[in-house]
């Protein structure tokens, strides 16, 4: 950001004291984040809609394992912070496909991780601020709320308060 004082300007009002006033050029600079290069789901398309279509068809098993080694955690830890069963997980993983309800759940994990990447400024701060316990979840790591929506949403709303330097 580039601040220039220009000039002083003068004004004469009726039946008012004269006042000084400064113009000043002012030039902001947005400095563009990057954006994470966490390719975590893979989807084939860019396409929202397609993107989609290939959730409801199942997503390859393989991310599964992505996601927990992106994470750091085990399989059993990621069924739990997706909220699948952990044998279901394991039996559709050696399946090849998981089903449409799995897919979406690991996808909404792999958004929380991407979205927290994007507002702390890394992986390894991101999965820091993921597992610690936070006092806005009474105590409990932002991590452990992904199991729903609702929950995975608040984690959202939090991030957007830290991004935006709302004390929370």
């Amino acid at each position: 950001m580039k601040i220039e004082k220009r000039e002083y300007t003068w004004e004469i009002k009726e039946n008012a004291v004269n006042e000084a006033a400064l113009k000043y050029d002012v030039k902001l600079r947005v400095v563009p984040r990057p954006k994470p290069d966490l390719k975590i789901l893979g989807f084939e398309s860019e396409n929202v809609m397609e993107q989609v279509a290939e959730l409801k068809k199942g997503l390859p098993a393989g991310i599964a394992d992505a996601l927990a080694r992106e994470l750091e955690i085990s399989r059993k830890e990621l069924a739990r912070v997706a909220g699948v069963a952990e044998r279901t997980l394991v039996r559709k993983i050696q399946d090849g496909r998981l089903t449409p309800d799995q897919s979406e759940r690991m996808a909404r994990v792999a958004r929380l991780l991407n979205r927290a990447v994007e507002v702390l400024g890394g992986k390894e701060r991101a999965l820091r601020w993921l597992k610690a316990p936070r006092p806005y979840f009474e105590g409990k790591p932002p991590l452990d709320f992904a199991d729903t929506e609702l929950g995975c949403q608040e984690v959202f709303n939090l991030l957007g308060r830290v991004e935006h330097g709302v004390f929370s």
